[in-house]
């Protein structure tokens, strides 16, 4: 039944399959994608921030975990600085990572910096293949990665760096349940906090297009030192599981934001 091309009830031709409340065929026709929102919708949104992304050569350590079996090269890449209220201390340093041939390839996205709102759309050629990334601040507080390419072979998308909760970090994974078209699906999401500050927390939300994915944890993460400064500052390494066709991320200063991130997905063909 799920490697059927059609199903009729009768002479009519059904378009989706339910069991229990979750889709069950087509499988993997129905992909979790943005909505493109650049509104609050009446949610709750990231603290303010600076926007203070720059480019710079990427840093390592042995604190940093990663999917390849060798280390992202120490090229040109970008991250943030701080986001104002030291959430940071140099954190980001994006990269894709190409499982078939253990090659990682840094995007540098321009514009960067830009107004609340403003989502660019850049294509790049990694790896002898097509990948689209869209980048921006949708709204105050959060930043998103929708990357998506032009093929179904897999890939990765990671990110690291020095967080400003140093040695006294609590990174926790969190999990909420929710539903889209009646499919029965789970966001999951990381928090990494300096121990017992209301202010100083950075969430990250990893939602793969393939809605398979999401009845698992959708990312590998590492909270640990020595920094990459060295001293006291902690490393959070996180990267997504392999993923086909695409994979949206947001990043939130502070607040949670789980309600408007699932306000963001809906599911597509």
């Amino acid at each position: 039944m799920l490697n059927a091309t059609a199903i009729y009830s009768g002479t009519t031709s059904v378009s989706r399959l339910y069991y229990n409340g979750s889709i069950i065929w087509p499988t993997e026709t129905l992909r979790i994608k943005s909505k493109n929102n650049t509104t609050t919708g009446g949610f709750t949104v990231g603290a303010s921030l600076s926007k203070d992304m720059t480019t710079a050569t990427r840093p390592f350590n042995s604190a940093i975990i990663y999917p390849g079996t060798t280390a992202p090269p120490l090229v040109s890449a970008q991250r943030w600085s701080d986001w104002l209220g030291d959430i940071f201390d140099n954190w980001g340093w994006f990269y894709l990572y190409n499982p078939a041939t253990n090659a990682y390839y840094s995007p540098i996205l321009s514009p960067i910096n830009a107004a609340d709102g403003t989502i660019t759309t850049q294509t790049f050629t990694a790896f002898s293949r097509t990948f689209t990334i869209k980048h921006g601040y949708p709204v105050q507080g959060i930043f998103k990665f929708d990357i998506s390419v032009a093929d179904s072979q897999t890939f990765q998308f990671g990110a690291y760096g020095d967080m400003g909760s140093d040695s006294a970090t609590t990174n926790t994974n969190l999990t909420q349940a929710y539903t889209l078209s009646s499919n029965n699906l789970t966001l999951y999401y990381n928090r990494n906090q300096q121990t017992g500050s209301a202010t100083e927390l950075f969430y990250s939300y990893v939602i793969p297009y393939e809605t398979s994915l999401n009845t698992a944890i959708t990312y590998n993460k590492l909270s640990s030192g020595p920094g990459i400064h060295g001293g006291l500052f902690e490393v959070y390494s996180i990267y997504t599981v392999p993923v086909k066709y695409g994979v949206t991320i947001y990043f939130a200063k502070t607040n949670d934001v789980k309600n408007w991130v699932i306000n963001d997905l809906q599911l597509v063909a």
